[in-house]
């Protein structure tokens, strides 16, 4: 990737707007999360927040059946076969 630059000012409340350029690079959209680190050097680094896929437990209801590993990938080679 190359090199984007923005500038944004720093509100009376202390909020800053993400550059279009950069939320477009980044592909933020609104209610996204971001990250502020700032290192030892003292660079600070945005990042956009990736959410833990353990968040995304309990989302599809539990039909009460467990698959095991070997009968998924049986599946997906009768699948791969046209089966």
């Amino acid at each position: 990737m190359s090199t984007i630059m923005g500038v944004a000012t720093v509100s009376e409340k202390g909020q800053l707007v993400i550059p279009r350029d950069i939320r477009a690079a980044l592909d933020i959209k609104k209610g996204d999360r971001v990250e502020w680190s700032l290192t030892d050097a003292g660079e600070l680094r945005v990042t956009v927040a990736k959410k833990d896929l353990r968040v995304l437990k309990g989302m599809i209801p539990n039909k009460g059946r467990s698959v095991s590993v070997e009968d998924m990938d049986a599946a997906i080679k009768a699948g791969a076969s046209g089966q």
